[in-house]
């Protein structure tokens, strides 16, 4: 590592990530052994991300493999944080909702970040890893979802975000709340089918993943849906359906089509009733 001047040579941290978020590790020591290069021990054998901090830039490298003893890491491929801007207003109330909370969502469907929304509706992330990252949104006492997002300095699909190395984007959010319930009856054969895992799929499953809702009917067959975001569904009701991976595009995929389609709406806080029960489908 280089000299940062009166600030000595810059120390790398070594950061595991683990299955709830990532740690920073302790090493034993390190050494400067020539200009720009140091030694550092004790690490115990893994893949880590290398963070490189400096006075103008933070700099990381992800995905390293630390395998053996006298690995040598190049870190001159390592990329700048990039640093995040939210603008964030509602469509379903008159005012910002106090404590609505952004998180930032990565791969392994772990929340990697997240802030506060402010009394002006904005929530600033930095240092953030480049990468692709799922917006979601979040507050005290109702569901809420995204309604819109676009971005400026970043790829928008969805709900997510492609974030480049060392950029700056700002970010536009629209919410809705949670506000309408749904319910009806699985039956089969004319008769209500207890047990039946009912989901309620957003027409874009693939990002819309905060918009699923799903419950178990009763044993007269009923099921009630809370906290549903208006906007358009597929309704289905799978018999022993509890260990599918509903959440996932493909695996629902082949049950869409003998779903029911549905328009949901706000109904002043009363259930919106499915007239025509709805038939259970096998595995």
């Amino acid at each position: 590592m280089g000299d940062e001047g009166k600030h000595g040579y810059i120390v790398p941290q070594l950061e595991q990530p683990v299955f709830d978020g990532s740690t920073f590790v302790q090493s034993s020591g390190g050494n400067v052994v020539s200009p720009g290069v140091m030694e550092i021990t004790g690490i115990p054998a893994g893949r880590y991300n290398v963070r490189i901090p400096g006075q103008s830039a933070t700099l990381q490298m992800n995905g390293v493999d630390l395998s053996k003893d006298g690995e040598e890491v190049d870190v001159s491929s390592s990329e700048a944080f990039s640093n995040l801007k939210f603008s964030v207003q509602t469509a379903s109330e008159a005012t910002l909702p106090a404590h609505l909370s952004v998180g930032l969502r990565s791969g392994n469907r772990m929340v990697s970040a997240f802030q506060v929304v402010d009394a002006k509706g904005e929530a600033e992330f930095q240092q953030i890893a480049a990468g692709r990252y799922e917006v979601v949104v979040w507050g005290p006492g109702k569901t809420y979802s995204i309604a819109r997002l676009s971005a400026e300095s970043a790829q928008v699909s969805g709900h997510t975000l492609s974030v480049a190395a060392g950029s700056s984007p700002s970010v536009s959010l629209t919410v809705v709340s949670g506000s309408a319930e749904v319910d009806g009856t699985v039956t089969r054969a004319g008769k209500g089918f207890a047990g039946a895992m009912v989901v309620l799929v957003p027409n874009n499953p693939e990002v819309d993943h905060d918009l699923f809702r799903r419950d178990q009917s009763d044993l007269d067959g009923t099921f009630l849906l809370r906290g549903v975001v208006p906007g358009s569904y597929t309704l289905l009701a799978i018999e022993n359906g509890w260990d599918l991976d509903w959440s996932q595009p493909l695996v629902i995929a082949a049950y869409l089509k003998h779903g029911r389609s549905i328009r949901v709406s706000s109904q002043g806080g009363r259930p919106m009733n499915v007239a025509e029960s709805i038939e259970v489908q096998s595995r």
